[in-house]
């Protein structure tokens, strides 16, 4: 990540010098000293139930049982859930983000991947923010195209009844604003065992 920080810092420095105010360019600086940490997962929810107290099967009534079923007999099981990204800024001015890419890799298998496109302000002087991705996907897709037991282990996870670890990677891409124009930086890989 030191190469991308240098490129980043050489870039912004040359078109900030040219077309910014110091205090635009000391905000889309700001980032790249930021800490960021992967926060965990939070509002899981198939085919519209909340699993979030569910630790397993039992755990379910009788009328959710009746739309999951419904949901794999029709072909689609929505999934929706929340990775939180924590940032914390060192700097003393805020730091500007104006949207990032996202993946999700499961046990080194991309699970997942889109964008956050709306821009996101880090406070200064050790501030922190909590970046929610909001995803939603199939899962009766992810059983398509990937390893039963990846898939498994990850909604295991997410129930927090898994047995064994699995390693959990976001990787993000954060975009700054320069000039007017969006500029993508390098992605940043925030890794966690789940146990």
């Amino acid at each position: 990540m030191k190469v991308t920080k240098l490129k980043i810092i050489i870039i912004l420095f040359m078109i900030g010098t040219t077309f910014m105010s110091c205090d635009v360019l000391s905000g889309a600086l700001s980032f790249v000293n930021c800490k960021y940490e992967f926060a965990g997962f939070s509002n899981p929810s198939v085919a519209g139930i909340n699993i979030s107290n569910v630790t397993n099967i039992n755990n379910i009534n009788a009328a959710s049982l009746l739309k999951l079923t419904a949901g794999i007999l029709s072909g689609s099981l929505p999934l929706s859930f929340t990775a939180n990204i924590s940032a914390t800024n060192p700097n003393t001015t805020a730091a500007q983000i104006a949207g990032l890419d996202w993946g999700i890799d499961l046990n080194s298998t991309n699970v997942l991947s889109g964008t956050l496109d709306h821009s996101v302000s880090i406070p200064g002087n050790g501030g922190k923010t909590i970046i929610p991705l909001t995803i939603q996907t199939d899962l009766l897709q992810l059983f398509k195209g990937e390893s039963r037991e990846n898939i498994m282990s990850f909604i295991n996870h997410l129930l927090n009844t898994g047995e064994g670890s699995s390693n959990v990677a976001i990787r993000i891409r954060p975009a700054i604003m320069v000039g007017g124009q969006k500029i993508q930086t390098g992605f940043i890989t925030l890794s966690k065992n789940l146990k």
